[in-house]
């Protein structure tokens, strides 16, 4: 009976000290929790500050940003108006510009009339029919002449012909860079032209209003040992702006179109 209570008491006092061993390590790992949970709320609350702040500072850009958008579209507001200020700006300088035309025309008509009566009254009162009339041209002259300076070698098809040497140009009408005579009034022009070719060459030469085909000549020495030289003439009907110039065509060979003092190859025209 004595042995039996003193296992049970040895078995006793083993279980009291393996619980308290457990209790030990159930207070450790209780402290290691309560140390990581702590961290964790350390960590938490610095990110709600970051999170704060940047909500802060998001506002604030937003603030900012609400003068630059309404600037944006004041901005905007203002294009619109200058666009439409534009457009009818535009329309007042077509109206001025179709309402100046117009006035030319109708002046450039009563003038014309008026030089019309003027001179069959002249010619009713003038016991000679062959004086020279004293009465002023109604409207500017315009006249033009010029030539090449040197020979165009070889030239290609549909080549424009520059003749650079301005002699005489009434009215700026003709460009001697670029070969062009522009037309700064309305009318009926004569237009003139000779083109001197090298021997054993040909040149078909085009007067040309705007892309329009109105005259032309052969320049021919293809079966001569000499050179050749042709003139023609041209009057035609243009509108103020039209452009009139010299070209090659495609039946051109490519043949040397001669230019010296002694054989001008020239260009010239006039408003009738």
């Amino acid at each position: 009976m004595a042995l039996t209570t003193l296992t049970l008491v040895f078995a006793a006092l083993c279980l009291s000290q393996s619980m308290a061993d457990e209790i030990k390590s159930l207070k450790e790992e209780i402290a290691v929790i309560k140390h990581l949970l702590k961290d964790q709320n350390e960590r938490m609350t610095k990110l709600e500050m970051e999170n704060n702040n940047l909500k802060t500072a998001l506002s604030q850009v937003e603030n900012d940003s609400l003068p630059l958008k309404d600037r944006l579209v004041d901005i905007s507001n203002e294009n619109r108006v200058l666009k439409h200020v534009v457009t009818d700006l535009r329309r007042q300088m077509t109206t001025i510009l179709k309402e100046s035309n117009l006035a030319t025309l109708d002046k450039q008509e009563e003038l014309g009339d008026a030089f019309r009566k003027t001179d069959v009254h002249r010619r009713l009162l003038l016991p000679d029919a062959g004086s020279p009339s004293t009465t002023p041209l109604p409207v500017e002259t315009v006249a033009f002449y010029a030539y090449m300076s040197k020979p165009e070698p070889t030239p290609s098809n549909h080549h424009s012909l520059i003749f650079d040497v301005l002699k005489t140009n009434l009215g700026n009408g003709y460009n001697k860079f670029s070969g062009t005579f522009v037309a700064p009034f309305a009318g009926a022009y004569v237009f003139t032209w000779t083109i001197n070719t090298n021997p054993h060459g040909a040149h078909f030469i085009n007067l040309m209003v705007n892309n329009a085909i109105v005259g032309g000549t052969l320049t021919d020495t293809q079966e001569a040992g000499d050179y050749d030289s042709d003139s023609n003439t041209a009057v035609v009907v243009l509108s103020q702006g039209d452009s009139v110039s010299l070209r090659t065509t495609s039946a051109s060979d490519r043949a040397q179109i001669y230019a010296d003092v002694h054989a001008v190859t020239s260009f010239a025209g006039w408003r009738l």
